[in-house]
C-alpha cells in the first residue's frame, strides 16, 4: 500500500516537473539566429547557443546554419514574408548590400547598452561595422589567409620549421626544395619529371580564394581594384598583371604547385603537398588529423608593404522583429561576443582584443600567426552589389578571373580587361 502511495506521489512529481518545464519553455522568448557556418565552426556555434539556452531560461534560441550563398537568399525571402530571424550573421563585405536593401536596423544604441567600445576591438573590424557613418553590426571575429606548412617535410628537406617563408621569393625557393618527383629531383634540376611528382611544395586555391590572394598582392603593392567611391573599376594594370603572374608562375614556371588542384587543403592534410595557403577555419581539421605535424606562418610578402586578404563575421539586427525578440537578440549577441574565447575553437580570431591577445596558444595551436596579421588585414570593398561582384560561382567575375589565371594560364592583361568589363557592367546596373 505504501509502495503504491509513493509511486503515485512520484508520478505526480514527474508530471508537475514536466508541466513546469513546458510552462517555462512556452513562456521563454523564442528567437531565430542564422549564420553560414556549416563546418566545425557550426558545431562550435551550436555549442555556444546550447550553453546560452541553458543559462538563460527566459530565452530560447534556434540556430540555423546554411552555406553563405543560399543563406542570403533564404534570409531575403524570409524578410519579405515577415519571418526574418532576430539575429543574423554576415560578412563585412555584404553589409552595404543588406543596408541598401533596407533590412537592417542600426545597433548604435545597443553597443552602448552592452558597453562595447571601439578601443576594445580590432580596429579594421570595428570600422567595418559602419556604413555611411551608421553602425549596423556587432563585431565578432576576423579571419585571413595564412601559410600552413608540414614540419616533418621541412625537416626532411633540411629546412628550419621555425622559419617558414615570409616573402614571395622565399616561398618559391622553399616550395622548390619541397617539390620532389619520383626520382628525387626538384623542379630546378635537370631531368625533373613534371608528370610524376610525388610531393608538391605548395597548394594554392583555384576558386574565389585565388582572387582573394590576388587582391592581397595588389594591396601589398599599394593599390586595389576600385575607385575610392567604389563606383567603377580602376586597376593599375602593371601591378595587376604582376599579381596574377606571380600566382601563375607557381604552376606554369616554377612547377611547385599542381595545375588544376581541386582541394589543396585536403592534399595538405594527406601529406601530398608541403605547404598550403588557407584560412584559420581549417585549424580544427589540422588539429584532428592524427600524425600530422604542422605549423602556420604569416601570408608571404610580395610587395613593399604587409597586407593579407581577410574578412570578418558581424552580428546584425534585421528589421521587423518584436520588441521582446529584439531584446533577446541583443542579449544573445552581447553574450556571444563576451564568450568569444570559446568561439576561437572554430579557428576564427575573436575581434575583442582582450580575448584574442589572451588566447592560450599551447591549447590553440596555429592562432598566433593569424593574430599577428590582424593589424594589416584588408577587407574587400563593402559595396551594395557585393553578392554579384564577389560571387564564388560562375559566371561571377571573381571566379572567372581565378579560373582563367589558375586553370587556363590565360594572359593576365586579358584577365584584367575582362574583369574590368564585367564588374563595371554590374556596378552600372540600377
Amino acid at each position: 500500500m505504501y509502495r503504491k502511495f509513493f509511486s503515485i506521489i512520484k508520478a505526480g512529481l514527474v508530471v508537475l516537473f514536466l508541466l513546469s518545464f513546458l510552462s517555462n519553455s512556452f513562456a521563454a522568448t523564442q528567437i531565430e539566429f542564422w549564420g553560414g557556418w556549416t563546418g566545425p565552426d557550426g558545431d562550435v556555434m551550436r555549442e555556444l547557443v546550447e550553453k546560452f539556452n541553458s543559462t538563460h531560461p527566459d530565452i530560447h534560441v534556434t540556430l540555423t546554419t546554411l552555406q553563405w550563398t543560399p543563406l542570403y537568399s533564404k534570409f531575403m525571402t524570409a524578410f519579405k514574408a515577415g519571418n526574418a530571424p532576430a539575429l543574423f550573421a554576415t560578412h563585412v563585405q555584404e553589409l552595404a548590400y543588406l543596408v541598401e536593401a533596407g533590412v537592417l536596423d542600426s545597433v548604435t544604441d545597443y553597443t552602448h547598452q552592452l558597453g562595447l567600445k571601439s578601443e576594445d576591438f580590432a580596429k579594421r573590424l570595428w570600422d567595418a561595422t559602419f556604413y555611411k557613418g551608421v553602425q549596423y553590426g556587432f563585431p565578432l571575429d576576423m579571419h585571413m589567409h595564412g601559410l600552413y606548412y608540414n614540419i616533418t617535410m621541412f625537416k626532411n628537406a633540411g629546412l628550419n620549421p621555425s622559419r617558414p617563408p615570409a616573402t614571395w621569393d622565399e616561398l618559391i625557393k622553399t616550395a622548390t626544395k619541397l617539390t620532389i618527383d619520383v626520382n628525387g629531383k626538384h623542379p630546378d634540376e635537370a631531368g625533373f619529371d613534371i608528370n610524376r611528382v610525388k610531393q608538391w611544395g605548395l597548394g594554392i586555391p583555384t576558386n574565389h580564394h585565388a582572387f582573394y590572394i590576388w587582391y592581397a598582392l595588389m594591396n601589398q603593392q599599394g593599390t586595389s581594384f576600385l575607385t575610392s567611391d567604389f563606383s567603377r573599376v580602376s586597376i593599375d594594370e602593371k601591378k595587376g598583371v604582376a599579381a596574377w603572374k606571380a600566382l601563375q608562375d607557381l604552376i606554369y614556371r616554377y612547377h611547385v604547385t599542381p595545375q588544376g588542384q581541386q582541394s589543396p587543403t585536403n592534399d595538405f592534410l594527406n601529406s601530398q603537398v608541403a605547404m598550403v595557403i588557407d584560412g584559420p577555419w581549417q585549424l580544427p581539421a589540422m588539429q584532428r588529423k592524427e600524425g600530422l605535424k604542422w605549423g602556420v606562418g604569416v601570408f608571404p610578402r610580395f610587395g613593399n608593404t604587409q597586407a593579407v586578404w581577410g574578412s570578418g563575421h558581424i552580428l546584425v539586427l534585421p528589421k521587423g522583429v518584436s520588441t521582446e525578440a529584439r531584446k533577446a537578440a541583443v542579449e544573445l549577441a552581447g553574450w556571444i561576443i563576451n564568450n568569444s574565447a570559446k568561439w576561437a575553437m572554430s579557428g576564427n580570431i575573436p575581434a575583442m582584443l582582450s580575448v584574442s591577445k589572451s588566447l592560450n596558444f599551447r591549447t590553440l595551436p596555429g592562432r598566433s600567426s593569424f593574430v599577428s596579421m590582424l593589424p594589416y588585414t584588408v577587407f574587400l570593398p563593402n559595396i551594395p552589389k557585393s553578392l554579384q561582384v564577389y560571387s564564388s560561382v560562375a559566371p561571377g567575375p571573381v571566379i572567372l578571373a581565378a579560373q582563367a589565371a589558375m586553370l587556363k594560364d590565360e594572359d593576365p592583361a586579358r584577365i584584367i580587361q575582362d574583369f574590368i568589363q564585367q564588374v563595371n557592367s554590374i556596378l552600372a546596373t540600377p
